[in-house]
């Protein structure tokens, strides 16, 4: 349906053109742009680089990369043809291709591609992050942008999506002309905006039987007793911090809550009088990430505050058991996973 303007008198439709008659190139112009202002295509896209390719001797090379605010990978693919030519199939070559794409590796290319020390790099992508993790996802979503799509390309998106699981979006970039100024006219047409939610929650169902939601995301729940108290429906991060603060209070020497969770992870800090527990550590540790950490576990032993990583992950169920037996005889402490019915999952 094309555009039109309204005035007093008539309403009449924008002359409609092309990206090509207008002389708008894939990379020079709609790539560059797009770098700029990635939230025409989605507000959730942190970009993390263009013309990516993890081989440096493939001649393929991802259009632009860039990571969700659930931590999912996002290839995007651009087109200024009438067809979409054969994108989803490349794009589905790229998406296999970062799916094994480490945190640390996602973290040096954005300090590369934006001039970043690598600290200020990390910071930064799991400031962008809903829940910080140390891992990233295999699931990886694909966006196809182009001028318009042929009908084989629209065909196989709907039928990977729907049989595969796959999360493929289509934008198509309808272009005007007005006067002297071009309008793109951004149109999601695959899957269409109306029809997202539910979607999502299809996919919800099916990955309840794990426990995980669509986009990859761990989001396993916990029940917690531990000497009488309970702690109900916790994140995997919640149940290990709360296991060993209650265990420090409750007396377990601290070598021992430590033994349990990674030792070499925990960092000590003196804060000064009226500095906060973060700063000290920016200042005892120039050299470490500030982001992804617990400045408020409350543990000081010896005249240390004692900081630690936000623990969780595939390490939690082990740290749990750690904990349990390092806590026996003085602390109680038992802990289950809930089952999928159990568990509230959110977008």
């Amino acid at each position: 349906m094309p555009l039109y303007r309204y005035s007093a008198a008539k309403i009449e439709p924008l002359l409609r053109t092309t990206l090509a008659a207008e002389q708008i190139r894939e990379r020079e112009d709609l790539q560059r742009l797009l770098m700029q202002r990635i939230d025409v295509i989605s507000e959730d896209l942190l970009v993390i680089t263009e013309e990516y390719s993890l081989f440096k001797d493939s001649r393929r090379r991802i259009d632009i990369l860039a990571i969700d605010r659930m931590g999912t990978l996002v290839v995007i693919e651009l087109k200024r043809t009438e067809d979409g030519g054969h994108m989803e199939l490349q794009s589905l070559r790229y998406a296999a291709m970062v799916s094994t794409v480490t945190l640390d590796h996602l973290v040096e290319t954005f300090a590369d591609a934006q001039s970043l020390p690598l600290t200020e790099a990390r910071e930064t992508i799991l400031n962008w992050l809903i829940e910080p993790t140390d891992e990233l996802p295999n699931h990886v979503r694909i966006i196809l942008v182009s001028a318009d799509f042929s009908t084989e390309i629209t065909s196989t998106v709907l039928w990977l999506n729907e049989n595969y699981n796959t999360d493929i979006s289509c934008f198509r970039l309808v272009a005007y002309r007005l006067g002297a100024d071009v309008l793109l006219d951004v149109q999601q047409i695959i899957p269409l905006p109306e029809a997202k939610v539910f979607q999502i929650q299809q996919r919800q169902k099916g990955a309840a039987a794990t426990g995980v939601i669509a986009a990859g995301r761990d989001f396993t729940r916990y029940n917690l007793q531990i000497n009488g108290e309970q702690f109900l429906n916790v994140s995997k991060q919640s149940a290990v911090k709360s296991a060993m603060q209650t265990l420090f209070a409750a007396g377990v020497p601290l070598v021992d809550i430590q033994s349990a969770t990674q030792p070499a992870r925990w960092l000590g800090v003196h804060p000064a009088p009226d500095e906060s527990v973060e700063d000290a550590f920016v200042r005892e540790h120039p050299n470490r990430s500030s982001s992804h950490r617990w400045f408020d576990l409350g543990v000081i032993d010896d005249g240390t505050t004692w900081v630690t990583p936000r623990f969780g992950g595939t390490s939690t169920e082990a740290m749990l058991d750690g904990l349990r037996k390092v806590g026996e005889p003085f602390v109680s402490l038992s802990w289950s996973r809930l089952a999928p019915e159990q568990v509230g999952l959110q977008v």
